[in-house]
C-alpha cells in the first residue's frame, strides 16, 4: 500500500513538472525527458511554491543520467546521476550524484567573464564519467582534472565573487580588491597609463589566462615588476591578494601547494607617510585655523560647514572620514563634554573629549541646524551636506575646502588625515604622555600611536640642549 502511494505521488510530481515545463515553453518526450541545450537552459526557472521556490531538475533525452538543475536562487548547473553496481541487490546503496559544473551562456555578453560550461561540454564530461564507471575507475577524477585545468583568472574571479563578499572584510578593502582585480587581472581600465602598461607588459599579464597549476613564482615576479612601474604600493597589494587567491585555490582543490611566497626583501620597500613628511606644527595649525575663519567670512554659505568640520578634526584628533565627518548629534554628550563612537575601525566604543573650543563649533552648527527641516535626513548630522538632494547627507569629501585653506595659509600641502597626525604630535609635545595620546585619540595600542607622535624640530633642539647640559655636569669633554 505504501509503495502504491509513493508511485501515485511520483506520477503526480512528474505531471506537475511536465505542465510547468510547458508553461516555460519546453516540450518533453513521453518519459518526461528534455533535450538539454542552450535554448532549454535559458528558459529554465525554479518551481514556485507559495512565497518561496524549490529546485527544478530535468533529465536529458540524449544521455541517460545527465541532468540540468535550477536552484531556488536561479543559478543553473549540470549533474550526472548513476546507480553504482550492486545497488539493485542492496537497497542501502543510494544513487550517486556528481556536480559537473555551472551553466555558461556563451551568447550573453554579460556572462563573458562567468565561469561555467555549455550543455555540450557538460554532456561530453558525463560520457567520460560513464566510461570511467564501466572501467571501475573514479568518475570524480573527471571533475577534479577539469578543476586543476582552470586558469588563474577563473579562480581569481570566483574568489572575488564568492569569498570577498562572504568574508569579514571592511567595505574599503572589498572595493580595493575589486578595483585591483579589474585593473590588473581583467585589464579593463580606461586610463591611458594603464593602457600603456597593458601594451608594454603584455607578457607579464598573460599569466592570468594560464592554467593555475602551471604558474611558477617567476610568473608572479614578472607581474610584480610590471605593476611596480605603475605603483610600488599597488604591486605589493596585488601580490598579497594573489596569495589569498592561491589559498582559496587550495581549498577548492585546484592547487596542492602554495607558490606565491614572498619575503619583505623580495617586495618593494614601502615608507610610511609620516616617514616621508612631518605633520603641521602648532604654529602652522594656528595659520590653518585663521585661514579657515577667513574663508567663512568671505562666503559663509559655502565654507561654514566644511571649514568648521576640518577645524573639528584638528581639535578632536579622531579619524576624519569614519568619525568626524559623519558625526551625529545623538553621539554628543554636552553635559560631560564627550563624544561616543560605536561603529569604529576597532569594533570598540571610543570616547573623545572636547573643550570650549569644540563647544563653540557645536553652538554655531546648532544654529545652522535650525535652518533645516526636522524631517530632512541631514538634520541628524552635525556637519550636514549643503543640499538635501546629495546622496550623502553629510559632507563626505571636503578636499577642495582643505586645499583652499592651505593655499590661503601658505602651508605645504598635506592630506586631511594629517590633521590627526598633527593633533597627536602637539598633544604629545604638550603632555609627554604617550598613553594619554592613545586614550584621547582613540587608538587601540601604544604601537599604533608611536608613528603619529613625531617630535618637532623645536623639541629636538630642546632635548639636545638638555643632553648637553647633563653631559657638562659630568665633566665629560
Amino acid at each position: 500500500m505504501n509503495r502504491k502511494k509513493i508511485m501515485i505521488e511520483q506520477n503526480k510530481q512528474k505531471k506537475d513538472k511536465t505542465l510547468f515545463l510547458k508553461k516555460l515553453g519546453i516540450e518533453t518526450d513521453l518519459e518526461g525527458r528534455v533535450k538539454i541545450d542552450q535554448t532549454t537552459m535559458k528558459k529554465l526557472k525554479p518551481i514556485p511554491q507559495g512565497n518561496q521556490y524549490k529546485p527544478l531538475v530535468i533529465s536529458d533525452s540524449l544521455l541517460m543520467g545527465f541532468r540540468a538543475r535550477v536552484n531556488p536562487g536561479g543559478s543553473k548547473s549540470f549533474i550526472y546521476r548513476y546507480r553504482p553496481k550492486g545497488s539493485d541487490e542492496n537497497k542501502a546503496i543510494e544513487k550517486q550524484v556528481i556536480t559537473i559544473g555551472n551553466w555558461y551562456d556563451n551568447n550573453d555578453p554579460k556572462d563573458k567573464d562567468k565561469i561555467g560550461m555549455t550543455p555540450t561540454v557538460a554532456r561530453n564530461l558525463a560520457k567520460e564519467m560513464i566510461i570511467k564507471i564501466a572501467k571501475k575507475e573514479d568518475p570524480y577524477s573527471i571533475v577534479k582534472s577539469k578543476r586543476k585545468g582552470r586558469s588563474l583568472l577563473s579562480v581569481y574571479t570566483d574568489w572575488i565573487n564568492k569569498r570577498v563578499p562572504s568574508a569579514n572584510f571592511k567595505q574599503s578593502s572589498k572595493d580595493n580588491y575589486i578595483s585591483r582585480f579589474n585593473i590588473y587581472a581583467k585589464q579593463n581600465s580606461k586610463l591611458e597609463r594603464h593602457k600603456k602598461l597593458y601594451r608594454q607588459e603584455f607578457n607579464a599579464f598573460k599569466v592570468f589566462k594560464e592554467q593555475f597549476i602551471d604558474i611558477t613564482k617567476d610568473d608572479y615576479i614578472l607581474v610584480h615588476n610590471a605593476v611596480s612601474k605603475n605603483s610600488i604600493y599597488q604591486a605589493n597589494r596585488l601580490i598579497e591578494e594573489l596569495r589569498l587567491v592561491e589559498q582559496y585555490a587550495i581549498e577548492i582543490g585546484v592547487l596542492n601547494q602554495r607558490i606565491c611566497i614572498f619575503s619583505k626583501k623580495e617586495l618593494n620597500k614601502e615608507t610610511d607617510r609620516l616617514d616621508r613628511e612631518d605633520p603641521y606644527t602648532r604654529f602652522e595649525m594656528k595659520r590653518y585655523r585663521k585661514a579657515a575663519l577667513q574663508l567663512i567670512g568671505i562666503d559663509r554659505g559655502i565654507y561654514l560647514v566644511s571649514c568648521l568640520m576640518l577645524l573639528g578634526c584638528g581639535l578632536l584628533g579622531g579619524r576624519s572620514k569614519s568619525m568626524i565627518f559623519s558625526l551625529t548629534w545623538d553621539q554628543i554628550d554636552m553635559k560631560n563634554n564627550i563624544i561616543r563612537f560605536l561603529d569604529t575601525k576597532n569594533n570598540d566604543t571610543i570616547i573623545l573629549d572636547f573643550d570650549y573650543r569644540f563647544r563653540a563649533i557645536l553652538r554655531i552648527m546648532a544654529n545652522h541646524r535650525k535652518t533645516l527641516n526636522h524631517k530632512d535626513k541631514r538634520y541628524q548630522y552635525v556637519f550636514p551636506s549643503l543640499d538635501k538632494r546629495f546622496k550623502n547627507k553629510f559632507i563626505k569629501d571636503p578636499r577642495k575646502t582643505h586645499q583652499s585653506i592651505i593655499q590661503r595659509a601658505k602651508l605645504p600641502y598635506k592630506v586631511i588625515h594629517f590633521l590627526r597626525h598633527s593633533w597627536a604630535t602637539t598633544f604629545y609635545e604638550a603632555t609627554k604622555d604617550l598613553l594619554a595620546v592613545k586614550e584621547m585619540g582613540g587608538w587601540k595600542s601604544i604601537e599604533a600611536v608611536q608613528k603619529y607622535t613625531q617630535v618637532s624640530r623645536e623639541q629636538r633642539k630642546n632635548r639636545l640642549i638638555m643632553q648637553r647640559k647633563y653631559m657638562n655636569k659630568s665633566h665629560v669633554a
